[in-house]
C-alpha cells in the first residue's frame, strides 16, 4: 500500500510543477505584452540618464585636473 501512496505523491508533485511552469510562462507573456509599448521610452531613458552621468563625470574629471 505504501508504494500506491508513493506514486501518487511523485504524481501531484509532477503535477504541481507543470502547473507551475505554466503560470510562469503565462505571467511572463503578459509580462512582454505589457512592457513591449513602454520599452523604447524606458530604453531612452536610460540612455539619457547615462548620457547626462557621463557628461557630469567628465566635466567633473576635467575640473578637478586644474
Amino acid at each position: 500500500m505504501s508504494d500506491n501512496k508513493s506514486g501518487k505523491n511523485v504524481v501531484e508533485w509532477l503535477f504541481r510543477a507543470c502547473v507551475l511552469v505554466l503560470g510562469t510562462t503565462i505571467a511572463l507573456n503578459v509580462a512582454i505584452m505589457y512592457l513591449q509599448p513602454v520599452l523604447p521610452w524606458l530604453l531612452g531613458g536610460f540612455a539619457l540618464a547615462l548620457l547626462v552621468w557621463l557628461t557630469v563625470a567628465i566635466v567633473r574629471w576635467q575640473r578637478s585636473k586644474w
